[in-house]
């Protein structure tokens, strides 16, 4: 059934503008390798023009901001609650960095509680809410307090908003009663 469906897979990643996916679980070295990816694709996709480096590296930076996210919550879900469920739906974590009308996009999806839904959702759009200016001013109070109580929560969100040249986009489909799946978009150009 699989071998039928690869081509169509392709077909349809290679019109949203996907140029470089992942799907699984996210590891450390994983991430390093995909990021890898990223910086050569681009230097090479934008070879001779001007904004290059800063494209580059706001693009790497994001796709690290949203797979350490990733990551970084399925572990502490999974130390949380050793369920089988929720193992199962860590693999179902995705990443990925296309090209849309005239720049780059960095879109993940992952497996998230119900319970931790509406803190997120206030969260981003809160940070949808703020020009870029108060975006640096929160990032900085963010920074202070994590020295203070040694939690980073919220500091990847909007270190993506400030590299980002529109607003974040994010959707919830909820699975069942206990999960949704997440998405997350941040786009520069």
């Amino acid at each position: 059934m699989i071998k039928e469906k690869m081509n169509s897979m392709v077909k349809e990643l290679s019109e949203s503008g996907v140029v470089i996916s992942f799907n699984g679980s996210f590891t450390q070295n994983i991430i390093e390798d995909i990021g890898e990816a990223i910086k050569k694709y681009i230097e090479k996709d934008m070879s001779g023009q001007e904004d290059n480096e800063s494209v580059s590296y706001n693009v790497f930076s994001i796709y690290i901001e949203q797979s350490q996210n990733i990551k970084n919550y399925i572990q502490k879900k999974l130390e949380c609650e050793s369920n089988l469920e929720f193992f199962k739906a860590a693999f179902e974590s995705i990443i990925v960095i296309g090209k849309e009308e005239g720049g780059y996009y960095v879109c993940s999806g992952n497996v998230l509680s119900n319970e931790d839904r509406n803190m997120l959702k206030d969260s981003i759009d809160h940070i949808n809410s703020l020009d870029k200016s108060e975006l640096k001013k929160l990032y900085k109070e963010k920074l202070r307090s994590e020295n203070c109580d040694g939690s980073g929560a919220g500091l990847g969100l909007i270190e993506m908003a400030r590299r980002s040249s529109s607003k974040l986009e994010y959707m919830f489909i909820e699975r069942d009663e206990k999960y949704s799946f997440f998405t997350l978009k941040a786009v520069v150009s």
